[in-house]
């Protein structure tokens, strides 16, 4: 009985040493997960490996998170060019979304349309102070944000509701200066004659 006994407690020592010296190999041969992961860019693809998502700075010089076309959709069948294309997403030209920083750091956001041209654009002026344009397939059509004068400045602050094409309309608040005290004055105007539509630029 003695000898059974003994016999038991090796084998169980020896089954709890052979777990504590597995569990203190791993500890040491497994490897640390990484705190930072660095690269110049990042690609999303599709089952076809095909990238239809992309992080990094494309041909404009800006840094983007950007969205272009996949097959079958609408976008990609009225899309100038391939998402997939080379150069596909690093052309600001195919991207349907993106949102970055400029060339010059100035942070953006634009949309465009299953032709390719843009829809949306925000970004901020060099002031820091937020612009608003929206376009159809023809152009401009609706602007919303800071209105600067022909030498932008830092005091520049009035804003307006402008309504193309060749502001047909505008609701704005101007800034009016007298001494030494800054007022607000709110303005609306409204052009009657017609332009046709679509509107094309004078040559």
């Amino acid at each position: 009985m003695r000898q059974t006994t003994l016999v038991v407690a090796a084998l169980a020592a020896g089954f709890a040493g052979g777990i504590a010296s597995t569990f203190a190999v791993r500890g040491y041969t497994q490897p640390r997960p990484e705190q930072v992961l660095r690269a110049r860019s990042f690609e999303l693809v599709d089952d076809a490996g095909r990238p239809i998502s992309y992080w990094g700075i494309d041909d404009g010089h800006n840094v983007v998170l950007a969205f272009g076309s996949r097959p079958g959709t609408r976008h990609s069948e009225g899309a100038p060019r391939p998402a997939h294309a080379p150069h596909g997403l690093y052309n600001p030209e195919n991207q349907l979304a993106a949102i970055g920083l400029l060339a010059d750091d100035g942070p953006f956001l634009t949309q465009r349309g299953a032709d390719g041209k843009t829809r949306v654009r925000l970004y901020l002026s060099d002031y820091a102070k937020p612009f608003l344009l929206m376009e159809d397939e023809t152009g401009p059509r609706v602007s919303l944000g800071i209105d600067q004068s022909d030498t932008p400045g830092p005091d520049d602050n009035n804003w307006a509701l402008v309504f193309g094409p060749e502001e047909r309309a505008r609701i704005g608040m101007g800034t009016e200066k007298v001494e030494e005290t800054t007022y607000l004055r709110g303005s609306l105007f409204v052009q009657q004659n017609r332009v046709k539509y679509p509107y094309e630029q004078p040559k």
